[in-house]
């Protein structure tokens, strides 16, 4: 291509001439297939929304451990110090307040994302999907203090509990 012709606009989030994203199965640049994980399909949001209950804590631990899965290559597992990363930041919009903190909060998810491309294993990736939605959840009412406070504290206790189990099942 010289320099005097022109490439085609990109549309749809990086995809050129008319492809839309439906017809290329990816959601960007050389990113997964745009299908839900199966981990995304067990997250229920009512965890989020009323509260954690009995499959929350077994959706964690199943999901904790597959985290670590000795199944997996070294390099698709997600280590410890990644999730404690992210851990360490909503747990500092936490102590600060997070009324006070909705734009940090609001920037979890540029830096989850970042993260998981960094990171660039399967892992990662399963866990910002998850955590992203759960975010979602949380940002809906937005306007509302005393709800959005109610489902922080619910994403925490999720986020604990998945780093907890990760952990128990030997993440490194």
């Amino acid at each position: 291509m010289n320099h005097r012709q022109q490439r085609p606009f990109r549309q749809n989030q990086g995809q050129y001439s008319g492809q839309s994203r439906s017809q290329s199965g990816t959601t960007d640049w050389g990113s997964i297939p745009n299908q839900q994980s199966a981990w995304l399909q067990k997250f229920k949001d009512e965890w989020i929304k009323n509260s954690l209950d009995e499959k929350a804590i077994s959706f964690a631990e199943e999901f904790g451990k597959d985290l670590t899965s000795k199944d997996k290559k070294e390099k698709d597992r997600l280590t410890t110090n990644q999730i404690r990363n992210f851990f360490g930041e909503v747990r500092r919009i936490q102590l600060k307040g997070v009324l006070s903190e909705k734009t940090a909060f609001l920037l979890l998810r540029p830096k989850l994302a970042y993260a998981a491309k960094r990171a660039g294993n399967i892992s990662a990736n399963d866990f910002k999907e998850v955590m992203e939605k759960a975010h979602k959840i949380v940002m809906e009412v937005e306007n509302n203090d005393e709800e959005f406070e109610k489902r922080f504290k619910n994403y925490v206790d999720l986020l604990e509990a998945i780093l907890a189990y990760h952990k128990a099942y030997g993440g490194k």
